[in-house]
């Protein structure tokens, strides 16, 4: 049998449109638990950690003098996202593949994870699952969570 059309959806007094309201309709995603996945592997020496952060921190601090420095070399140091990561492997510009250890559960994320894994498998680049997303963008300074970089 055809299903019965949705309830209007209101915000206040006012009617929300039908394309607006079916967005909001969409069930959400279950939170992610914050725990690393399977695919993450850690290193065993703890040393790594600084070490990773304050490179990180030093990359995006050269990157962002680069723009602001017109003597200084203009070229990106860091790609950030699973796209851009992908697109630099294939184009052998990437050296190393930092990537968050609780990625979300999504089919779409997971594909693109795996894409990255073996083409990174293939160039035979180290990956390394260090940080969660919220530490991964803090190294950056940024305010948002990074997936990849």
């Amino acid at each position: 049998p055809p299903q019965p059309p949705p309830a209007p959806m209101y915000s206040g007094d006012k009617l929300v449109p039908e394309n607006f309201a079916a967005c909001k309709r969409v069930p959400k995603l279950p939170p992610n638990p914050g725990v690393p996945r399977a695919y993450a592997t850690k290193l065993a020496d703890e040393r790594a950690l600084p070490t990773l952060l304050s490179m990180l921190s030093e990359l995006m601090r050269l990157q962002i003098r680069s723009k602001d420095d017109k003597n200084a070399r203009a070229r990106r140091r860091l790609v950030m996202g699973l796209r851009e990561v992908a697109r630099g492997i294939r184009a052998h510009k990437v050296k190393m593949v930092v990537m968050a250890n609780n990625l979300d559960q999504y089919g779409a994320i997971d594909s693109k994870l795996e894409e990255i894994l073996e083409l990174a498998r293939a160039e035979n680049l180290p990956v390394l699952f260090e940080l969660n997303k919220r530490k991964l963008g803090k190294s950056l300074g940024k305010s948002i969570k990074v997936s990849v970089v």
